[in-house]
């Protein structure tokens, strides 16, 4: 599971937006996780947790269509202050990520945060996922 650990590093070392990431199990246990040092977290464990285990069973649900549709490749809320996104890496783990979305203080336009470079964080996952 050394992997895991490899993929945090890399997704944190890739992206200064990334807040909080982790990888959970099926069973909604944060196995492995890495918070960045200067960001204070604006969601307490507890509810983070929460907000895993349903993200858990939202996945266990649109696996029902993958015939349909295909694999589900990510889920992405986005929030005023944060972009949550959860990313399934096998059918045991998942990858959730917390993400800046503070508008940029700078402009007086109304902002709906700023784009996540989910093709980068795919590549990264992609390419950890076919270490071995």
């Amino acid at each position: 599971m050394e992997k895991f650990e490899q993929l945090l590093n890399m997704l944190m070392d890739f992206n200064s937006d990334i807040r909080f990431a982790a990888i959970c199990d099926k069973n909604g246990e944060i196995l492995w996780n890495s918070k960045r040092n200067n960001v204070k977290p604006l969601v307490p464990m507890a509810d983070t947790k929460k907000t895993l285990q349903r993200a858990i069973n939202a996945w266990e649900e649109r696996s029902k269509i993958k015939n349909m549709v295909g694999e589900g490749l990510y889920v992405i809320a986005a929030y005023e202050k944060i972009k949550r996104i959860t990313i399934p890496l096998d059918n045991r783990h998942i990858l959730f990520l917390s993400v800046d979305n503070s508008p940029d203080k700078s402009s007086n336009k109304k902002s709906y945060g700023h784009l996540v470079e989910m093709g980068k964080i795919m590549s990264i996952v992609d390419f950890v996922k076919s270490q071995q």
